[in-house]
């Protein structure tokens, strides 16, 4: 029997739309050391309901900004048993889905609307202003 290979290839923006089809996004790479995490940005943007494990490498300064913000936007487990319990209560309550939901999209939405403003203003001082002078 011939042996087939399957790849798998994302470009920026496309997870984002395989994420939308989904309510509840556990970011794999996060569970194992040394992958160094994996980004946590289109899952909330598409308002999925984020689960990571305690290997997120440097997506941590963006995982500690969504919690300040709504500690429910992304949830941090450590042990199997944590994540089955998570996703347990996700599937057995709509109320709890649908508010982990909304607090990943609105701290994901406020941190990166943050973002835009400063690109913006940047855009302006740099190069806008000086091209009218």
């Amino acid at each position: 029997m011939p042996r087939t290979n399957v790849y798998v290839v994302d470009t920026l923006g496309e997870l984002r739309q395989l994420y939308k089809l989904t309510p509840i996004a556990v970011i794999g790479g996060s569970f194992l050391p040394g992958l160094a995490g994996h980004n946590i940005s289109e899952a909330a943007a598409a308002g999925c309901a984020v689960l990571t494990g305690p290997h997120i490498g440097h997506y941590s300064n963006m995982v500690s900004a969504m919690q300040r913000l709504n500690p429910k936007s992304v949830l941090q487990v450590s042990r199997k048993s944590e994540l089955e319990e998570a996703l347990s209560q996700l599937f057995s309550d709509a109320r709890v889905l649908e508010a982990q939901q909304m607090a990943a999209k609105q701290a994901f939405c406020a941190l990166s609307s943050g973002i835009v403003a400063n690109v913006w203003n940047l855009l302006n001082f740099h190069v806008f202003r000086r091209a009218l002078c």
